[in-house]
């Protein structure tokens, strides 16, 4: 099997017009007309992951973050990621992206965040395009649940379901039915979730001002990382490339928090 099959697979689950504007997503590395060998899925291309994908006789690695993602005028060893580049080249190892419009279709990240929460997806929070059921595509959704949640037992319910070593919150004291989410770094959208008319935001990467503005206008706030909820993306990709390629060898990259909590 060539890579370009894999590739052409990748490009229709997940179209790159979708991507946002300032995004770099699609085939990053590499050659397409290769043989296929192993896969190696992970959410970013760091020296942990390339020295996997070369431990497990990986040639192609599919992560969520770009690997090249802002220009680059040269490719040394005098850096990380040129060192990363020339290791990927010499093994022959080719890179693929998906990234905003991985979270922008359907099946994708929204809907999969939706799922591992227990939830019902009511819309998106910034939309791309009407999917042939009628449902918006786009970054993010939002839903409202039966019953009301207080800030501490929301955040209660999603560290539990999502299997979160920590999440931090920030209470409005209002209780809470109408809830939007949107893994990764979010917080470009509180404004927009204020007008939504949302109870509780879920999202990563927030800071103090983030709360002190969100709890102003009668907002909770849950921050849990950007790691926390996007790392779904490995074991579910791994699944797909398995499901629709089984004579492929997927590797998906062990889960790893970062940060530490003392």
């Amino acid at each position: 099997m060539k890579k370009q099959e894999l590739i052409s697979f990748l490009e229709e689950f997940a179209p790159k017009q979708y991507a946002e504007h300032w995004d770099n997503v699609g085939f990053l590395l590499g050659k397409k007309e290769e043989e296929l060998s192993k896969v190696y899925v992970c959410l970013d291309v760091q020296r942990r992951s390339v020295e996997e994908a070369i431990a497990h006789s990986c040639n192609f690695i599919l992560s969520h973050h770009p690997f090249i993602f802002q220009g680059m005028k040269a490719v040394t060893g005098d850096n990380e990621q040129g060192r990363l580049l020339l290791s990927l080249a010499e093994h022959k190892i080719s890179v693929f992206s998906m990234h905003t419009n991985f979270d922008s279709v359907k099946e994708g990240m929204g809907d999969l965040i939706c799922s591992k929460l227990s939830w019902k997806k009511e819309g998106v929070l910034q939309e791309v395009a009407p999917s042939s059921e009628g449902m918006s595509q786009g970054i993010g959704f939002y839903t409202r649940v039966d019953k009301a949640f207080s800030c501490e037992e929301l955040a209660a319910y999603v560290k539990e379901k999502a299997k979160l070593p920590y999440i931090e919150y920030f209470d409005s004291g209002k209780p809470i039915q109408k809830i939007a989410v949107c893994p990764g770094s979010g917080k470009s959208f509180i404004k927009d979730v204020i007008a939504l008319g949302a109870d509780a935001y879920i999202t990563g990467d927030l800071g103090h001002h983030d709360a002190v503005d969100a709890l102003g206008e009668g907002l909770s706030l849950l921050n849990a990382g950007h790691y926390g909820l996007e790392r779904f993306f490995v074991p579910y990709m791994g699944e797909q490339i398995r499901r629709h390629f089984p004579k492929i060898d997927c590797v998906e990259e062990k889960e790893v928090f970062l940060g530490k909590i003392l």
